[in-house]
């Protein structure tokens, strides 16, 4: 019988993405069999004074460069699970939050939504990357973007607004979940209808902040434990005698989580409206362009152009996008087969699902599981 290693967590458990974090740790711990958590106090939770005198194996947790370079030097491996500090240590596993930002655009634009807002800390590095990406890819579009800069702007949502021009709902992307809620909170105390006059979107889709409120709020999940089990994996080869890291590994955002706050597809045609709910209700199937068009009442070509000036896609473009996003959540969710998983995502051959995949995610289906599941 190997004997155990112990492990530190240098963890605080009151941050929701934290606790998602340890368990993926956890989940790679009990598979190796062979790792014992430090608990002092009960809980597999350590401080940074507990850990000067400790001689254990290695240490997983919020540690800034001097931190791990100081436990490098006693001799103890380390690996950082959190990105908001300005100089990430090499042995970092955080999420990529520049590719936040840019989920977050893409999701508003693809609704059809043309103005847009963001708040949030912008302090912090990680918010500041979230930002990047966000307002980033509105300008690829030829978007601008409200910036809501304090908690009085928040408070002051109503007159904030005016400053934007053109018509239509307002996509506002609040970089934390507990941001939004203020958000939605402000909007309903000027008036502001959700989701239909402004659509907002959290990110770390904490269940307790986004659900309990009225309208309840969607939000990026974040997809800690990939981030908690690839950090135990690095950890895992550290302590092993493997190689320094050259630079933090960095994790895609899981998906977007749907709630009220942002059920709507903000397009002021009502054909264009009309193809877009026929399209989400009905990508499971085998549907053509043509099928599209007949649900809206509208000559297939009046509706590709149509798509083409109001959303910058196609209609075979919109299609794709709905089959490859129900497959996404499949492939992380079930395990069913690739073949039967295509059919229930409107595909007649696995080629072709193949085919649609890799052109919008750049990933074989099965490579996409790989990645987004916990195999090795």
């Amino acid at each position: 019988m190997n004997p155990s290693i112990e492990i530190a967590l240098a963890m605080d458990y009151a941050n929701p993405f934290v606790r998602r974090v340890a368990e993926g740790v956890a989940r790679y711990g009990f598979r190796n069999g062979s790792w014992r958590f430090y608990a002092p106090r009960g809980a597999p939770e350590v401080t940074a004074a507990e850990l000067k005198d400790w001689k254990g194996g290695g240490v997983i947790g919020m540690l800034d460069l001097p931190a791990v370079s100081n436990l490098w030097k006693c001799g103890i491996p380390a690996v950082n699970i959190f990105g908001r500090f300005e100089k990430l240590p090499a042995a970092s596993v955080v999420i990529d939050n520049h590719a936040i930002g840019t989920m977050a655009a893409d999701y508003f634009i693809h609704k059809g939504i043309r103005r847009f807002a963001i708040t949030g800390r912008k302090v912090f590095g990680d918010a500041t990357l979230k930002y990047e990406g966000y307002l980033g890819t509105l300008a690829e579009h030829g978007f601008q973007c409200l910036e809501l800069k304090s908690r009085q702007a928040i408070l002051h949502i109503g007159e904030e607004f005016q400053y934007l021009e053109g018509e239509g709902p307002i996509g506002v992307l609040a970089t934390e979940d507990p941001v939004g809620r203020k958000v939605i909170e402000s909007c309903l105390d000027h008036g502001l209808r959700v989701p239909e006059e402004v659509s907002v979107l959290g990110v770390n889709n904490d269940r307790f902040a986004c659900e309990m409120l009225h309208p309840q709020m969607s939000s990026i999940e974040l997809g800690a434990e990939r981030v908690g089990w690839q950090a135990a994996k690095m950890l895992d080869e550290l302590m092993q005698g493997g190689e320094w890291p050259k630079e933090p590994i960095k994790i895609l955002p899981d998906q977007i989580v749907e709630r009220h706050s942002t059920d709507l597809i903000a397009v002021g045609d009502r054909g264009v409206g009309d193809a877009l709910r026929f399209i989400r209700e009905n990508a499971h199937r085998p549907i053509l362009v043509d099928d599209v068009a007949k649900a809206a009442h509208v000559a297939r070509r009046t509706l590709e152009n149509k798509f083409r000036h109001l959303l910058s896609v196609s209609v075979h473009d919109s299609i794709r996008r709905e089959r490859v996003a129900r497959a996404c959540r499949l492939l992380k969710d079930t395990d069913m087969l690739v073949e039967e998983l295509a059919q229930s995502c409107g595909y007649v051959t696995r080629e072709r699902f193949n085919q649609a995949f890799r052109k919008e995610i750049g990933l074989t289906p099965s490579g996409y599981r790989k990645k987004f599941r916990f195999a090795e």
